[in-house]
């Protein structure tokens, strides 16, 4: 039984291994990309086995875990150490972002967690007409709103406290999804801010359209010199060689991997939803917020500039 038990580990063990490499080939096929979103289960896993392994003297092996582990955390732990920044002492904009799940109609859940985190901008995405009438209950303390036209899994609205100067809604990269851009004044600056839910790359198609609409983002924005915002469900993860492409700066970073999709399976779960920013705005802190029924944990993100 104890021989029988080894010999899984070391296969899993060397699996483990051959999946931290092959999401570096990610640009070569789409099913290697999938494969790289995994660092921190692969991190976890690496972990465990290595201990194991180490505990029965089974060293070659054990190296093996301990290589698969390292090359890990090169790419996990850093989320966890932040840069060393000069505290601003301007107001914080705080924003929250909810993929809310077309399918979930727990609202309340979602009015509770609003109402508790006191949000200056909220982002919902995944929208249907329930969900559109049912956010009018926000409009009193959110009177500035701007909606994508289509409705459902990629339906989208940004609600604000503060009005906006320029809104868009924009067909960037897809002839179907529409990307919300709004600007608006705060702290004395003009900031521009883009919520955008490209489709998951499920299959070599999909995945290219949501290539095509990240790089078409990426490269509206920079044509802006104002501080700018982009966030949502990017259906992507930090360690994608295709989200290396994307020239902003990730507000998790500091605060862990925050992983926030599927909830119904808590160890697979993966950074997917993203709030990226400009060099020329600090993250004052970002963390997941509560379960609001859906199969994404919102985030709260708050900013100085």
């Amino acid at each position: 039984m104890k021989s029988f038990f080894l010999k899984r580990i070391k296969v899993l063990t060397f699996f483990i291994l051959l999946l931290s490499l092959t999401g570096y080939l990610g640009t070569v096929h789409w099913i290697f990309e999938l494969t790289a979103h995994f660092k921190g289960q692969y991190f976890a896993l690496s972990l465990f086995f290595s201990i194991i392994l180490l505990l029965t003297r089974e060293w070659k092996w054990a190296g093996v875990g301990m290589l698969s582990l390292f090359l890990n955390a090169l790419v996990v732990l850093p989320w966890y150490f932040s840069e060393t920044q000069t505290i601003v002492p301007n107001q914080a904009l705080k924003l929250l972002h909810a993929n809310v799940n077309v399918n979930n109609y727990d609202y309340a859940a979602f009015m509770q967690l609003v109402q508790s985190e006191q949000p200056d901008i909220v982002i919902v995405q995944e929208i249907d007409v329930t969900w559109v009438r049912a956010l009018k209950i926000l409009e009193e303390g959110f009177p500035y709103q701007l909606i994508t036209k289509a409705r459902g899994i990629f339906g989208s609205v940004i609600l604000s406290r503060f009005p906006f100067e320029t809104q868009n809604a924009l067909l960037l990269g897809s002839r179907h999804i529409e990307s919300l851009f709004i600007t608006l004044r705060f702290s004395h600056k003009t900031l521009s801010l883009l919520a955008t839910h490209p489709l998951p790359p499920i299959n070599s198609d999909t995945f290219k359209q949501r290539n095509h609409q990240l790089f078409a983002v990426n490269a509206l924005l920079e044509h802006y010199s104002i501080p700018k915002i982009l966030i949502g469900d990017l259906n992507i993860s930090m360690w994608s060689p295709f989200y290396q492409k994307l020239n902003l700066h990730n507000a998790r970073q500091g605060f862990g991997i925050l992983p926030t999709w599927p909830t119904f399976l808590p160890f697979m779960m993966l950074p997917i939803d993203h709030c990226l920013v400009s060099a020329d705005i600090q993250v004052r802190n970002m963390k997941t917020g509560s379960a609001i029924g859906s199969d994404h944990l919102p985030l709260i993100i708050e900013l100085a500039f």
